[in-house]
């Protein structure tokens, strides 16, 4: 009978044992820098315009991009500072050139366009804590029998992400604005005129009392206060709601976007609040 404790406890063992190696053997197989790595079409695609940038081929790199993401390049950079400045462009939180190459994975393909990843490493809090590695994905469509890198929802202004990315910039003016507040005074402010008073830099199109519903217009903050908390709404131009819970702690500050609550309280939201880092993913 006292075999029974440790016939469990080593169950359990073996079961954890399991799992650890098969996490590491999943990493060893989809993570680890491979010399294969990048042998299907579109992935060979997106290796050979990352070392065209590497090599400062500039004009390799533009050939590699979407046509669409030319044309909107042009409307936005025109001549010699396109090549330049598309040279290094991209969309994720790295440079283009300081993506790893050995590293890159079809995530999903259909027949014409296709989601490929590629790794990257930063510091941990300035270096402190080492380096870290993540990953970007890049969208590729097939065009005129090549995968070409399709950038297409960066550049272009109207794009859904950067409807909601504006939407949050100005969220993140305000939540800015409230904590200069609450430093100088210890308190929240729902007040238009006092939140624009703190960013005199910054000029927001219009800040609105309560709740940010479906009919409100697109792309103009909402301020409501709860006891210990200020609602922070808006309705990007895409049409995506957003809320951020403003505690008197930023630490303690929440948001979600999507389905947001109709009044404001001080039960928290569904993710931590980050500042400019928190997104509409």
């Amino acid at each position: 009978m006292f075999d029974e404790p440790f016939k469990v406890a080593r169950a359990v063992r073996n079961v954890l044992l399991t799992i650890a190696m098969i996490a590491l053997l999943w990493w060893y197989l989809a993570d680890r820098p491979s010399p294969l790595s990048g042998w299907q079409a579109p992935a060979k695609a997106l290796r050979n315009y990352i070392e065209a940038a590497r090599r400062h081929d500039c004009a390799a790199v533009v050939a590699a991009l979407s046509k669409r993401t030319r044309e909107l390049a042009v409307t936005i950079m025109p001549g010699r500072l396109l090549l330049d400045s598309l040279c290094e462009y991209t969309p994720a939180p790295a440079k283009l050139p300081e993506f790893e190459t050995n590293r890159i994975r079809v995530e999903d393909a259909s027949r014409t366009t296709a989601l490929v990843s590629a790794s990257f490493t930063y510091d941990r809090f300035f270096g402190f804590f080492g380096r870290g590695r993540s990953r970007y994905n890049y969208t590729l469509r097939l065009e005129d029998g090549a995968w070409r890198i399709d950038l297409t929802e960066s550049l272009d202004p109207e794009s859904r992400s950067n409807q909601n990315r504006r939407a949050m910039f100005l969220v993140q003016q305000v939540y800015t604005a409230l904590h200069d507040h609450v430093r100088s005074t210890g308190a929240l402010t729902d007040n238009a005129e006092a939140i624009q008073a703190e960013l005199p830099g910054f000029k927001f199109p219009e800040i609105r009392g309560g709740v940010a519903d479906a009919s409100a217009p697109p792309d103009v903050p909402h301020v409501a206060l709860a006891p210990a908390h200020a609602c922070i709404s808006i309705k990007s131009a895409s049409g995506t709601l957003v809320m951020v819970k403003a505690a008197l702690s930023p630490t303690e500050s929440t948001y979600q976007y999507g389905q947001i609550p109709v009044t404001c309280d001080d039960q928290p939201l569904a993710r931590p609040y980050h500042g400019s880092t928190s997104g509409i993913r």
